[in-house]
């Protein structure tokens, strides 16, 4: 873990370097492609993981999981179609539970568990936040893009004041009720000045592409494994990529040929968070039903 987590930080600040000899359309295009490379794949093994909850059985549960996820994704394509403002705000609001929930993984008292769920999401949007006020203007073109409305004005700062303090206050609370959360804030606070000077240093797509990929999917990815196959080693490794590559590969190539298609960049970029958050919906719902089967055989 410890050799992960120094590898990651190596190629962070590397990547920082790195951009200063790279066009930002180059930067858009490496971002894109690290997406597509790991930051997909974490969440192409879902349905394995929701076999792997019900104890891996019948053919006829997998395909009735399969409709499910199939209904829950077009479900979630729907809503950004008929109602894209509330599909936007639905999207960022899971995707702020899902990166929070990634990065405090803690066993806690069951009697904390409503504080522990709003300290998890208002921190994972406080990461959001601060990329949003790093690159508003950019935010907001692809908000109106998605949404086909104007905004004068976004109030991200302000937002994101309040997220501070919000998480300031809960995990206030939350380190008089577990010694493992107090253990847990120096490590999470270098953790988010680490995403501010990416965010701060970086373009939008650059900045968020390094996050997702180095700081959320690959830690996701190594917990997912310990899940599946127990371990971490080069066979488990191996597994987990092979039952991924059918759903990867679907996702990657559809991402392909409307990178292609699209020459307006903000459009583009509008879809694809638009796909991101048709595939985030049932993928928050089956990673969070994971960590809560890992964390019983912990215990508070």
């Amino acid at each position: 873990m410890e050799t992960s987590l120094h590898l990651r930080i190596l190629l962070t600040f590397f990547m920082l370097w790195l951009a200063n000899f790279i066009s930002v359309e180059n930067q858009q295009l490496i971002g894109f492609v690290g997406i597509a490379l790991l930051g997909i794949v974490h969440g192409a093994n879902d349905l394995t993981i929701g076999q792997h909850l019900k104890g891996g059985v019948a053919t006829s549960w997998e395909v009735k999981l399969l409709m499910k996820y199939i209904s829950i994704v077009l479900g979630g394509m729907v809503v950004f179609t008929l109602l894209p403002s509330y599909g936007l705000l639905l999207f960022i609001l899971l995707s702020g539970y899902h990166f929070g929930n990634q990065h405090w993984t803690l066993a806690m008292p069951s009697s904390v568990q409503r504080f522990w769920m709003l300290f998890q999401g208002s921190y994972g949007l406080l990461v959001l936040g601060i990329l949003f006020c790093f690159h508003e203007k950019e935010v907001q073109a692809i908000v109106e893009t998605i949404t086909q409305k104007s905004y004068p004005e976004l109030w991200v700062h302000e937002i994101t004041l309040i997220l501070g303090v919000l998480v300031l206050g809960l995990g206030s609370f939350l380190a008089q009720q577990s010694e493992a959360f107090r253990a847990s804030i120096g490590r999470n606070l270098f953790y988010l000045i680490v995403f501010t000077l990416i965010f701060y240093h970086a373009g939008l797509i650059w900045g968020f592409s390094m996050y997702f990929v180095l700081w959320h999917s690959v830690p996701s990815i190594q917990e997912q494994i310990r899940f599946l196959y127990g371990k971490e080693n080069v066979h488990s490794w191996w597994s987990y990529f092979k039952s991924s590559a059918l759903y990867w590969s679907l996702a990657v190539g559809t991402m392909a040929i409307a990178y292609w298609a699209i020459a307006n960049d903000t459009v583009f970029k509008a879809l694809f968070f638009s796909l991101m958050a048709a595939i985030t919906f049932p993928h928050t719902l089956i990673i969070a039903q994971m960590k809560r089967a890992m964390q019983k055989k912990v215990g508070p």
